[in-house]
């Protein structure tokens, strides 16, 4: 396509490249430009410096900076995450911005939440009302925990089977 594109209800489109992606509606497997915007559209992957997305799904998104609003995202990678009213998976970032949104993962040097919850938290600041169910410390005790269960059944098992 064109440096440009506006794209309006497309259905499964392979792939689109450009500079400036705007697709309202519609959904497409990969996304490659400088700037994408998808309103009440999809795509399974994005590829981009800057990504919004406005009532939208994606996959995995991999930008330097990427927003969403009212918004269901699988996976997020960048170095500025905004989410607003959205539901997203996985968010991987330097500064991740969660304005009541539920979040499974989220990995961040910065981490701002407002009313907002995510699964599992790992960062370096935190900001704002937390409600996780598994924190930095909490993680590294499950760990723990996990390890000296997995140790203990791999004892048991190896003791168990020399007996008969």
């Amino acid at each position: 396509m064109s440096d440009s594109a506006e794209v309006e209800g497309l259905e499964g489109l392979e792939a689109i490249e450009g500079e400036v992606i705007h697709l309202e509606g519609g959904t497409v497997e990969t996304v490659e430009a400088v700037t994408v915007r998808i309103q009440q559209g999809g795509a399974n992957r994005i590829l981009a410096n800057e990504v919004e997305l406005r009532q939208a799904a994606a996959g995995r998104i991999d930008a330097e900076s990427v927003v969403v609003q009212q918004s269901a995202v699988i996976a997020a990678r960048g170095d500025e995450i905004g989410a607003e009213q959205s539901f997203v998976g996985a968010v991987v970032s330097q500064d991740a911005r969660l304005h009541s949104s539920r979040i499974g993962l989220t990995i961040a040097d910065t981490a701002q939440l407002d009313q907002s919850s995510t699964l599992i938290l790992l960062a370096r600041e935190v900001h704002g009302d937390v409600a996780t169910v598994l924190d930095t410390r909490g993680a590294a005790v499950a760990g723990i925990l996990a390890g000296a269960v997995l140790g203990l059944l791999l004892i048991g098992g190896s003791l168990f089977l020399r007996r008969k």
